[in-house]
């Protein structure tokens, strides 16, 4: 950060950063989910406690500003953007992206819970890290961890079902 700015530019700036990267990750991950969403995944058994489809937009704008709130919170504190938490906070962000990218790109669930597994093991390693450093930024998490499991299930059911 520049010397010359201000600690209200500086906070606004890392949440910038850190909701520019979610903003890029839900773009892109909602052009692979349009590849699918209209005529294969409407064809697979489905749990019956899948919400409906715009339940998924709506959740997923809202955990990715709480994900940037809380990164931008760890990038504050620690006053770097090279440190675990963050490490492990990118990590999981690209491990969504990926799931997005094989689940509804590749057409493919079984690849999918592999990854959507590794996915929770790293939120939830982001989430510890977090907790520890900020016990705010760790709550700011826990909805993703929440719904991480949930999708996790979803996703397995799929496997199982299909």
């Amino acid at each position: 950060m520049h010397a010359h700015t201000t600690r209200p530019q500086r906070n606004a700036l890392r949440f910038i950063v850190t909701y520019g990267l979610c903003f890029f990750v839900q773009a892109v991950g909602g052009y692979y989910t349009t590849m699918s969403v209209g005529d294969w995944y409407p064809t697979l058994n489905k749990s019956p406690l899948t919400p409906p489809g715009a339940v998924f937009g709506i959740t997923w704008t809202v955990l990715y500003f709480l994900m940037a709130l809380a990164a931008a919170r760890i990038a504050k504190i620690t006053g770097q953007w090279n440190n675990r938490p963050l490490r492990w906070w990118f990590i999981q962000l690209f491990a969504g992206l990926l799931w997005t990218m094989v689940f509804f790109g590749q057409r493919n669930p079984d690849q999918g819970l592999y990854i959507i597994s590794f996915g929770w093991v790293a939120t939830l390693i982001a989430l510890v890290y977090f907790w520890r450093v900020n016990r705010t930024a760790g709550l700011l998490m826990l909805p993703l961890m929440l719904w991480i499991s949930f999708a996790s299930y979803l996703n397995g059911y799929i496997v199982t079902h299909n």
